[in-house]
């Protein structure tokens, strides 16, 4: 009996350890910062590959790399806004509009997300017309979920 008590003792506490931590339970300032996070590998990524598609510099062998690393990112966007930070003291520059009850915040991360594979289908592709299209759609979802969820 003493076995089994401590078999589900020790098993007990390394789910617990091992848990995954849940958005909800994150603190706020923390739920930020992975945002930020987030949110800096897609500019870090988005600002490389425009680098090298202007010309700037001579880097064109990346450009995969580039477009399927922001593919990747954008399928954390939504997840990583999911905690609201609404009322917390944490420095952000989300407006509280994201998750307000009408708020139409996911189909702009559902834009950006189809315009980042469709960047990357097309580098991939190595279809230049549909590069173009596709790099302006993703500066377009970028714009638009800018101007209107992040504060200046």
């Amino acid at each position: 009996m003493k076995k089994l008590v401590y078999a589900a003792i020790v098993s007990g506490l390394v789910g617990v350890a091992f848990a995954p931590a849940r958005a909800d339970e994150a603190k706020p300032e923390d739920a930020v910062k992975y945002r930020q996070a987030i949110m800096s590998v897609i500019g870090g990524h988005t600002g490389a590959f425009f680098a090298i598609l202007s010309g700037k510099v001579p880097y064109n062998d990346a450009l995969p790399y580039h477009a399927d690393a922001l593919a990747a990112a954008t399928d954390h966007v939504g997840a990583a806004f999911e905690q609201n930070t609404t009322g917390s003291h944490a420095k952000t520059k989300a407006k509280d509009a994201i998750w307000a009850a009408d708020s139409d915040f996911s189909k702009h991360v559902e834009d950006l997300e189809k315009a980042a594979h469709d960047l990357s289908a097309a580098v991939n592709a190595g279809d230049q017309e549909a590069i173009g299209v596709a790099a302006k759609a993703l500066g377009g979802a970028c714009k638009s979920c800018h101007d209107k969820f992040r504060k200046d």
